[in-house]
């Protein structure tokens, strides 16, 4: 590892996005807050990858500041400028746009004085460094370019190597405006990272014929293009990432560099995968990219190795929630060493060490339990409470829906308020793309009534114990072949104690761990658990029914009668017979 400091400079938001799942009725729509921008999302990209990392920016002071700044332990903040009275910029992510709103015109970043940094001595603390920049800051505002401008500026003068990811934004300012900043800086930059529509529009804008083709992926003259403009700008090198999807949401994945050599191009070994997040690959990508550079010498390395490994990361990335990368130097490796000078398909990987620890705990857990009890609640404070009271009986798994009213709020609730004992899981699961958003609440596993599409791997990249459902004796086993660790038989009421001891016997069926869930209850538990089943998936049959009506309401007092005088000690000797079949008790 090289001495090397990476140094980037830029403006960082906080990032919304909707959460899968109804909120309340009458309240605001619930998002899953995070932390992104650009330059610093490359920062902490290479700080997981065990590199130093410094980023420059312009925050609030006070609280808002803070969420940036306690992002990631690893990066080097020291040089940040804060702000009384100042403003953070924000985005949303809209879903169904697919697009991202911004809101960042009143930042303190965007109003900074630029004669807050002094460049020369910003720029002197380590001899080692490389300076990392984007086209976005320059159009966030006027003295936003006079920072930025001066910073590049000064780096060419003390000849530190610097990287432009040029990332036009449309909702900033137009092409021509960002192509006459960034064109001065051309000559002096070691690399220029394009978007293949930037390419097609700056080709326009400087005369450039450029091919009328839609299939970049096998039309060669795109990397001539490449080539071309190049030499055009007399740049060292240009950079471009490729991405294709087909009907089914499978990302395909390469990228080109041209260089004065030669153009380079991992075109035959691409990475696919489907993305739990859309965004974040891109910074990924050049953290990978740099990496490679910031440790050869780059009129010497291996080029194609080094877009191999940037695509890696970028796709590696993009399997977590979040713009930031989680992936560490030793995860990026065992990822490489495996697939050496040949396509990835990241949905058939392996599970890597920490997440089948993690699941394997989970299992382990669940099978002790021997009861999951469901909260699919209309009412999430009564749910809340519940969730507790379960808990001190001797509950040892909850399991809230999605369909449940504020799921999120009940999830978090219980999930500071739980003991260790009892561990968290989300249910009616209907699509892989929602499992991230709840990983990121801390749930240990997930319930689906269907078997989603990439659902069991996207559990386990997130180190979540999947349940996918079935019902035939095909079903179960397909999704066993699968990976699933454990399935749920539903609809339970549908099949019987005795058909499941049937199935079991025959074979490698014995093998299934099978949760079976719908009609259960205490009253029928214990002709399930001899029939061969792992853990029971028990509702209203189990945690009460008035958690679904409004408090003080005819229903809600009724059902409260029956649990304080029935459903109560019901559970309580439900918990206890579990606790004595594991050995817990």
């Amino acid at each position: 590892m090289s001495s090397r400091v990476l140094v980037c400079f830029g403006e960082a938001m906080i990032r919304y996005q909707p959460v899968d799942g109804k909120s309340a009725e009458s309240q605001p729509s619930l998002f899953l807050r995070s932390v992104g921008g650009d330059e610093l999302n490359v920062c902490v990209a290479q700080s997981k990858l065990g590199r130093k990392t410094r980023w420059i920016s312009v925050l609030p002071t006070g609280p808002m500041g803070r969420v940036i700044t306690d992002c990631e332990k690893n990066v080097d903040f020291s040089d940040v400028v804060f702000v009384d009275n100042a403003d953070l910029g924000t985005y949303t992510v809209l879903p169904e746009l697919k697009t991202v709103h911004y809101q960042r015109r009143n930042s303190a970043f965007a109003k900074h004085d630029p004669s807050v940094f002094n460049w020369t001595d910003l720029l002197s603390k380590t001899e080692e460094m490389w300076l990392h920049m984007t086209g976005i800051t320059p159009m966030i505002s006027e003295l936003a370019f006079e920072s930025w401008n001066k910073a590049l500026s000064e780096a060419h003068r003390r000849n530190i190597p610097t990287s432009l990811d040029f990332n036009h934004r449309k909702q900033l300012g137009t092409l021509e405006k960002l192509w006459s900043y960034v064109k001065p800086h051309l000559p002096h930059l070691q690399v220029v990272v394009l978007s293949l529509l930037s390419m097609q529009e700056l080709a326009d804008l400087e005369g450039v014929v450029r091919p009328q083709s839609d299939t970049p992926e096998s039309d060669p003259a795109w990397p001539r293009l490449m080539q071309t403009l190049r030499s055009k700008w007399e740049l060292k090198r240009l950079a471009c990432c490729f991405k294709a999807v087909d009907k089914t949401g499978l990302q395909t994945r390469w990228s080109v560099l041209a260089t004065e050599s030669g153009t380079f191009t991992t075109h035959g070994t691409p990475i696919l995968h489907r993305p739990v997040d859309a965004l974040g690959g891109g910074s990924a990508w050049m953290a990978g990219l740099l990496d490679s550079f910031m440790d050869a010498d780059v009129s010497t390395m291996d080029v194609t190795s080094a877009l191999r490994h940037a695509d890696l990361l970028a796709a590696l990335c993009q399997e977590t929630a979040g713009d930031h990368s989680t992936v560490t130097r030793s995860q990026l490796s065992q990822v490489e060493e495996r697939f050496a000078k040949r396509a990835v398909d990241l949905a058939k990987l392996q599970i890597n060490s920490e997440n089948e620890a993690q699941i394997c705990s989970t299992l382990q857990h669940l099978h002790d339990a021997g009861v999951i009890a469901i909260l699919r609640a209309k009412n999430p404070d009564v749910a809340i409470e519940r969730g507790l009271e379960l808990a001190s009986m001797g509950c040892r798994a909850l399991e809230i829906t999605t369909d449940a009213t504020d799921c999120v709020r009940v999830i978090q609730k219980l999930r500071d308020k739980l003991p260790s004992s009892c561990i968290l899981g989300v249910g009616t699961v209907m699509e892989a793309e929602q499992v991230s958003s709840f990983a990121a609440l801390g749930v240990k596993f997930a319930l689906s009534p269907i078997a989603p599409s990439g659902f069991i791997n996207a559990c386990h990249n997130h180190g979540i114990v999947a349940v996918p459902s079935g019902f035939t004796s095909n079903e179960l086993w397909s999704l066993h072949q699968q990976g699933a660790r454990m399935i749920k038989l539903f609809s339970a009421q549908q099949f019987s104690p005795s058909l499941l001891k049937s199935m079991l016997s025959v074979g490698p069926l014995k093998n299934m761990n099978i949760s079976p869930s719908g009609g259960i209850g205490p009253h029928n538990a214990q002709d399930w658990w001899d029939a061969g089943a792992r853990v029971l998936a028990m509702g209203s049959n189990l945690v009460g029914k008035d958690i679904n009506f409004a408090t003080g309401s005819s229903e809600y007092v009724k059902a409260r009668e029956d649990w304080e005088t029935v459903g109560r000690v019901a559970a309580k000797n439900l918990f206890e017979t579990a606790a004595q079949r594991s050995g817990k008790a």
